[in-house]
């Protein structure tokens, strides 16, 4: 995607080959700059993806700066504050548009081509954010994104005056697949863009968990959506206490929950979700080992063991179970499907 934003750095702001900080974050392959001035340190990583720019600052101020920015297209943002001792704030003066950038939440923004402002306090602080394709969010899928369709909009209008949703939480699970995804980045790979695009729409996913907008979807039903789509980005990787701390609930309450409405226990439909998710990788692939390693397990033994404890049947077997369905159409409408 094309970089819709710059810095216009201060002169006593120069910019330097080696970074003077170690980067917190490394960004595999991103395109780096480091600029240093008498008191103050700023690194930055970027990566230009097809459907997503990915961008990364690093702040080591000693004195309070003011960076102006300058935005060349309205854009639709995805922005995390990783780690902050006090907000940054970004605000154009003449739209009354302000932006707290504050530890531990993230947010989404709809920034207005024009000139702002950006002011760093002292401390360390890191910024990471996704330059987005509205596209992404196009019917049916949007009606979970309800509370940024105002922002898809301006997006679509080029509208003249920038926006936010409401903030997010931004915790462990968020922090690992964002350090999962740097170490992917890898440009001299066919499927890199689809990696990219896979690990972005679960970061979205997963934003929309911790935003509660009307109360309407039950603790019990969100918990097993989100293990599904958590099922499908990690598999066999999944843990159940992820999905409580996600949700801010104990895995002990989730469980209660699950068994109470569903008779057995949340684990085993975790179980129920990656043996489904197991068989539809399974007949593609020709060797057990590409399987495994798709499914999220660590070794053939493991798949192995997985699928014999489920179904009593080695996996050889199961995957000539799962062709057979798939050659007799009549059994189709057998199969169990995960809920939407």
């Amino acid at each position: 995607m094309e970089r819709s934003y710059d810095f216009n750095l201060p002169e006593e702001y120069q910019l330097v080959e080696l970074q003077k900080h170690e980067l917190s974050y490394p960004i595999r392959h991103a395109q780096e700059r480091h600029w240093i001035s008498p008191d103050n340190c700023i690194s930055e990583q970027t990566f230009d993806g097809r459907y997503g720019y990915l961008y990364y600052y690093e702040f080591w101020i000693e004195k309070e700066a003011t960076i102006p920015v300058y935005i060349t297209l309205g854009d639709l943002h995805l922005s995390y504050s990783l780690q902050s001792s006090s907000p940054i704030r970004q605000h154009h003066d003449i739209d009354n548009f302000v932006m707290d950038f504050i530890e531990g939440q993230g947010a989404y923004l709809y920034l207005a081509k024009g000139e702002y402002k950006v002011s760093l306090p002292q401390g360390h602080h890191i910024l990471v954010g996704f330059i987005l394709d509205a596209g992404l969010f196009r019917p049916p899928a949007n009606r979970h994104f309800n509370f940024l369709q105002h922002l898809v909009n301006a997006k679509k209008e080029q509208s003249i005056r920038s926006d936010k949703s409401v903030t997010f939480r931004v915790g462990e699970v968020t922090k690992r697949q964002l350090q999962l995804l740097f170490s992917k980045i890898n440009p001299h790979i066919l499927d890199n863009e689809y990696m990219l695009l896979k690990h972005l729409i679960f970061l979205i996913q997963l934003s929309r968990f911790k935003i509660s907008e009307d109360g309407e979807e039950q603790l019990i039903d969100q918990a097993r959506n989100l293990l599904q789509i958590m099922i499908l980005h990690q598999g066999a990787k999944v843990r159940l206490s992820d999905v409580a701390a996600v949700l801010l609930k104990s895995r002990d309450r989730i469980n209660e929950e699950h068994k109470k409405q569903y008779a057995y226990t949340f684990h085993d439909y975790r179980n129920q979700l990656l043996l489904d998710y197991i068989a539809s990788i399974i007949v593609g692939n020709e060797k057990l080992a590409t399987t495994a390693e798709e499914c999220g397990f660590s070794s053939i033994n493991e798949l192995h063991k997985f699928i014999k404890n489920q179904t009593g049947l080695t996996p050889l077997t199961f995957k000539q179970q799962q062709e057979n369905v798939g050659n007799d159409p009549s059994s189709k409408n057998d199969l169990q499907e995960p809920p939407s």
